[in-house]
């Protein structure tokens, strides 16, 4: 089987922006294009990965959000879907009010919640956060995990710790 290869400009930008369309996150990092977008195997290149990014950073609708850790490939530098002033609109979301996504809650972050529950987050992934809730400055019960783009973790409100 041959492997995948990043030369033709064209034809990768329509494969990348084929997988964006339909993907379901508000996250993505250039190994996870590479690897479930563009169906390649192996260890990619510096060369593929840089010409994935290139690609991503073209794109008016994605803008970089630093390094976030994936629980398949690390910790990579990732970026966000934009949220488009329309789709805010359908969402009940005003345009200043970001969607908190799994990249902006601290690692060891104290966070309230609205029933007065205060969590730390022990780790953040795409797929959850991972935390314990606080009672008296220490940490009680068991792991608790939240999706970070479910209700929840919206009305999360970071605290002084």
């Amino acid at each position: 089987m041959p492997r995948f290869s990043t030369g033709d400009t064209a034809l990768l930008e329509r494969r990348v922006a084929s997988y964006l369309d339909d993907f379901p996150n508000d996250v993505v990092c250039p190994l996870q294009i590479w690897y479930e977008g563009l169906g390649a195997y192996g260890v990619p290149e510096p060369a593929d990965t840089a010409a994935v990014t290139d690609v991503l950073e073209r794109r008016d609708d994605w803008t970089p959000a630093g390094v976030v850790r994936y629980e398949k490939f690390g910790t990579q530098e990732s970026y966000k879907r934009v949220q488009k002033r329309e789709a805010a609109a359908d969402n009940g979301f005003r345009q200043d009010k970001r969607i908190m996504v799994q990249h902006l809650f601290k690692v060891g972050g104290l966070y309230k919640a609205p029933d007065g529950r205060v969590y730390r987050v022990v780790l953040s992934e795409v797929y959850n956060l991972r935390c314990f809730e606080i009672v008296d400055g220490h940490m009680t019960g068991g792991m608790v995990k939240i999706h970070p783009t479910s209700d929840l973790a919206k009305s999360l409100v970071e605290v002084a710790g």
